[in-house]
């Protein structure tokens, strides 16, 4: 636990009393904090299990709501990656949040929803700043809509 001392107030990090500091001690204050408290999307542990890697395959049309990702693709640098991706609904049905689910493909499968969780919505999924262990990656993407329909789609990147 960091302990800093500024204007004769006594700030402890993670619980911080910012009201009696000047506005660049808080903000200094707020950077320290959010500098320390890295989100870590797929811990070292995770990435060392067996691939379950799979190939993109190219199914018959679905009714399932379209998966468009933004990001992660290609090369991507091991912090501050970002997972964008977009729901798209088809035929006028409601995304469903709640059915949101991302996999990091390994032997065991890793549900990595619930660190994700705060960030989806009904339209997608909008996360930055998540840190990763250098590697290629795949996760799985799955998304359903409020009569049941589901789709799913595959996120291939490499962390450098």
């Amino acid at each position: 636990m960091s302990l800093l001392l500024l204007r004769r107030s006594v700030v402890t990090h993670p619980v911080m009393t910012i009201s009696r500091l000047s506005t660049p001690a808080a903000l200094l204050c707020l950077f320290v904090a959010t500098q320390s408290a890295a989100f870590n999307l797929i811990t070292e542990d995770e990435a060392r299990l067996p691939s379950a890697y799979q190939e993109g395959k190219r199914a018959g049309l679905t009714r399932g709501p379209g998966i468009d990702v933004a990001s992660p693709a290609g090369t991507v640098q091991k912090n501050g990656v970002a997972l964008k991706v977009q729901f798209k609904s088809r035929g006028g049905v409601a995304i469903d949040p709640k059915t949101v689910r991302v996999v990091y493909m390994k032997n065991p499968a890793v549900d990595l929803t619930d660190r994700i969780r705060t960030h989806v919505s009904g339209t997608g999924i909008e996360l930055d700043g998540a840190q990763v262990p250098p590697g290629a990656h795949q996760l799985r993407v799955e998304v359903g809509d409020a009569e049941g329909r589901v789709s799913s789609k595959l996120v291939d990147f490499n962390a450098q």
